[in-house]
């Protein structure tokens, strides 16, 4: 009963830590895509003065 338990701890500590993982790399992707357009706004905004 005990394994059993530790077992599933385990799991959900598992599929815990992967969704931690996705969601941080998903973070980061976005942050790039922020940076990015930030980026070509700015050379818009430089190129059209």
């Amino acid at each position: 009963m005990g394994g059993w338990h530790s077992l599933v701890k385990g799991g959900v500590y598992m599929v815990t830590y992967e969704a931690m993982n996705m969601l941080f790399q998903f973070g980061m992707f976005l942050a790039a895509m922020a940076t990015v357009i930030v980026a070509m706004i700015a050379l818009f905004i430089n190129r059209k003065k």
